[in-house]
This record gives C-alpha cells, structure tokens and sequence, in this order.
C-alpha cells in the first residue's frame, strides 16, 4: 500500500479535477540523479543545492584522504532526496497556495483517484476545512520541546 497525497490548487473546491496526486514514497530515480528528480518536479531552489553537493562530493572523493568521505556525501544526497523527494514538492505547492484535500492510501495511483472520486459526493461545493495530517495538530503547545530540550518561548 502506498500514502498520497491529493492537493487542490488555490480557490479550487473539493473533488476539483486539477487535484494533484502525489506518493509518498521512495524514489531509485531521485537516489541516483537527485537534482535531476528535483528539477523535473519543479523543486529548483533544493535542485540547485543537491546539484552544488554532490559536486562537492565528487570533488571531495578524488582526494585520496577523503575519498570516502566524498563517497558518503553523494550517498547521502541521494538519500535524503529519495526519501523526502515528494515531501519537498508537498512544501514546494503548499508555499504556492496549493492545500492539500486528502490523503488516501492504495495500491496504485488509478485506485487512489477511484477512492478519491468517492469520497467527493457529486454536486458538493463545499471546501474542505483542512486535512489533518498525523503529526499536525497533536502538540498543545504551538513550539513544545522535544526530546527533553527546553522551548525558547517558555523561559526558564
């Protein structure tokens, strides 16, 4: 089973038809051309970056000393954008007014569009409030300290 998540463009209503599904998951193409992946999803700013690493990293691994070092940097990079690839591109849309609708977990994308298409009643055209997501919301506190660190807008 795979997450998605269905976004709706800004003043769009629910069950729009310019929804966008995307799934949460990783990715071997964006483990591999990391700043490729990004740049085709439009991620520019985090493809920049990626690119500037892992040419850092490739410098870094003809140094006979570091070469490891610059191995592990590349490897990371990929990574990173392979597991939170399609969390950086939620953010990317969310920032450009985009909210997102649902999320709906299916086998492929077909069935998650099916599920989708019956969750919205024909003729609705009421927005959703907001979906609330698992770790959204949970905290009582806006800013509470994690892992036994102190808050900053607590005091001491």
């Amino acid at each position: 089973m795979a997450t998605f998540l269905v976004l709706i463009p800004p003043g769009a209503l629910r069950g729009d038809e310019k929804a966008r599904f995307v799934r949460d998951r990783f990715s071997w193409v964006a483990f591999f051309l990391p700043f490729l992946w990004l740049a085709w999803h439009r991620a520019w700013l985090a493809a920049a970056l990626a690119f500037v690493v892992q040419m850092l990293g490739s410098a870094i691994s003809d140094h006979p000393v570091f070469g490891l070092a610059g191995l592990g940097i590349c490897l990371a990079t990929g990574l990173l954008v392979a597991l939170e690839g399609p969390s950086m591109v939620v953010a990317g849309l969310e920032r450009r007014g985009w909210t997102i609708d649902a999320v709906i977990s299916a086998q492929d994308r077909a069935t998650a569009e099916d599920i989708y298409d019956m969750e919205t009643p024909a003729g609705e055209t009421e927005a959703r409030d907001s979906v609330s997501l698992p770790a959204s919301g949970t905290a009582t506190r806006p800013h509470a300290p994690m892992l036994g660190l102190v808050g900053f807008k607590e005091g001491r």
